[in-house]
């Protein structure tokens, strides 16, 4: 490696032998550094000027990073952290209890973003984007617009800018704003019903935790993450335990729409896990902020999570008035993402009142939105309900193979509680014509599904919103 720091004034340091370092010509931009980080980092690993910089650079630099005289360049500081066993960010000049840097360039995003704009930070991330920046603002600029594209619920986007951000914070050592990023992937990959989700929102945790102090801000947005994701795969115990944690690692939390969105997402964790009060009480809460806010989208999701609620009390009209809302929100907003989900709970509704047509249709409607914005696992779920409604109209043909299309894609997208309540349903469906047999290979085929999500990893499927 060769040396390269720079002076305060921008000129590359001396080496011992009094020259300018010639591996890298021309000025380099030096890093910040606490005042104080290098040395104190060598001296509790009792190493001396020499063994920290070895072969690869002077001891005199090393002396004067030390002392101020000098700043390190990024290869510099790798070579200190990794010979005194400390991270990057502990010698970096941003503390990690800050929430992400805000500078001009950004600024006029993140006020955007906080009023709710989310198509103008968009347009004005565009305009910022074209513009002449370093690679650090550029950065900056697309995590932001990234988080606004997840406001719009356009997954596929936000998932694109924010993985280009986390490229290059990862190569710069700042690994808060590199979790903040991958906490963005994981939001889009959800929304995307991708399974990577999972493991992204578990590292981007676990790489939170890992700074000293932990930064509780960006702790409880990832736990709120995560559960979303656990929602998403069904693993309601899982996605209760980190929206709690959340809320309470978020006393911190100031952000009401950040806070509505926990709240929605343990109301849906908690009606299925049949604690039908607990459920409308949150669903409720959510629902007050999404109104206050006038957060359309989440509203809608809001809606759909309390008409399922409803339902499953047996409160049917009130039910069909918060769905019908659900529906209408995301229409009038243009949204397709998570749509399917509100149309597969009227079905279910209007299932339940023996409107075998009318759900039909609701199912057929929400297997196309599904498949337009690929949402493989809703897809699955779909066929299983129109696989319910042709058993229910005495087409056991058209319901057996619907049914097996619907177990297809759910192994093949890892939705495996899906999967193994589809087979549920249709063991239910042959038992009802008197195919014991054929149930009964059904429930065991249900027990195969779930079972290694119960003896393995979380795995990977909600409807909860959590970008």
């Amino acid at each position: 490696m060769s040396e390269v720091l720079t002076h305060p004034s921008g000129t590359d340091a001396p080496r011992r032998d009094g020259k300018i370092a010639s591996g890298r010509r021309g000025r380099r931009r030096g890093v910040e550094i606490k005042p104080g980080s290098v040395k104190q980092a060598r001296m509790e690993a009792g190493l001396s000027l020499g063994q920290v910089a070895g072969d690869a650079i002077s001891r005199t630099a090393i002396y004067f990073v030390e002392t101020g005289k000098a700043k390190p360049s990024m290869e510099t500081l790798k070579l200190i952290a990794e010979r005194t066993g400390r991270p990057l960010d502990y010698f970096l000049a941003r503390p990690s209890t800050m929430e992400p840097r805000s500078s001009a360039g950004t600024a006029e995003l993140e006020r955007l973003i906080a009023v709710g704009d989310a198509a103008g930070a968009l347009a004005a991330g565009e305009a910022a984007l074209s513009q002449k920046h370093d690679a650090e603002a550029d950065a900056r600029l697309k995590h932001l617009m990234a988080s606004a594209h997840l406001r719009l619920a356009q997954p596929a986007a936000a998932r694109r800018l924010a993985s280009a951000a986390r490229r290059h914070f990862e190569e710069v050592g700042d690994s808060l704003m590199t979790a903040e990023c991958m906490g963005s992937e994981a939001s889009a990959a959800y929304l995307m019903q991708d399974p990577s989700a999972l493991s992204l929102a578990e590292d981007a945790l676990r790489l939170c935790r890992s700074l000293v102090p932990v930064p509780r801000i960006t702790e409880a947005r990832l736990l709120a993450i995560l559960g979303g994701v656990y929602a998403t795969n069904q693993d309601w115990p899982a996605a209760i335990d980190s929206y709690e944690q959340a809320i309470a690692a978020g006393d911190v939390v100031q952000d009401l729409r950040r806070l509505s969105i926990m709240y929605s997402g343990l109301s849906f964790a908690y009606q299925e896990v049949g604690q039908l009060n607990q459920a409308a009480n949150y669903a409720h809460r959510a629902l007050a902020i999404h109104e206050t806010l006038d957060d359309r989208i989440s509203l809608a999701r809001s809606e759909n999570n309390l008409g399922l609620v409803l339902f499953r009390r047996g409160e049917f009209p009130e039910a069909q008035r918060h769905l019908t809302r659900s529906l209408r929100l995301f229409e009038d907003s243009g949204v397709d993402t998570g749509k399917a989900e509100v149309l597969l709970s009227l079905c279910e509704l209007c299932f339940a009142r023996g409107e075998h047509a009318r759900a039909g249709r609701l199912a057929a409607e929400g297997l196309e939105v599904a498949e337009k914005v690929a949402e493989l696992a809703t897809a699955g779920t779909a066929h299983t309900w129109i696989g319910r409604v042709a058993a229910a109209g005495g087409d056991d043909v058209r319901a057996g193979a619907e049914f097996q299309t619907a177990f297809e894609i759910l192994e093949k997208c890892g939705a495996r509680e899906r999967l193994s309540r589809a087979h549920v349903a249709y063991a239910e469906i042959l038992e009802s014509r008197g195919d014991l047999v054929g149930g009964n290979a059904q429930l065991k085929q249900a027990i195969a599904a779930w079972r290694p999500a119960l003896s393995g990893p979380r795995a990977a499927e909600s409807r909860a919103d959590i970008a």
